[in-house]
């Protein structure tokens, strides 16, 4: 009995340990945002994302964040997101491993160009 409770203790300090370390990313910070100033990719890149992290998306409320597959991503289609997010302040928890992809719908935010 004694063994099985120390290993539930263990288990929820290592959980509670998992939090702990958890990490929240502001997209485009410290020096930009959700936005078409920001250079989103190389932010991106720069930064280490683990499962049990957030995402923060900051913009105004004239603007969407758009979770898509890469298809969409890639051919900047908005019409089928999987996940629509607005309200200026949206907090997207990493819960599983995995690339993801996220746009705006917003064509004042990223204007796409016609050639």
């Amino acid at each position: 009995m004694a063994v099985q409770r120390a290993l539930v203790c263990l288990a929820a300090l290592a959980m509670l340990f998992q939090l702990a370390m958890a990490a929240n990313h502001t997209v485009g910070a410290p020096g930009g945002g959700w936005d078409t100033s920001t250079d989103l990719q190389a932010w991106a890149v720069s930064q280490t994302f683990s499962v049990g992290d957030n995402l923060i998306f900051k913009y105004t409320t004239n603007h969407d964040v758009l979770e898509v597959t890469k298809a969409n991503y890639d051919s900047c289609g908005t019409s089928n997101p999987m996940k629509t997010h607005t309200g200026g302040n949206t907090v997207i928890p990493l819960s599983t491993p995995g690339k993801r992809y996220f746009i705006s719908g917003s064509r004042t935010l990223w204007p796409r160009n016609e050639d």
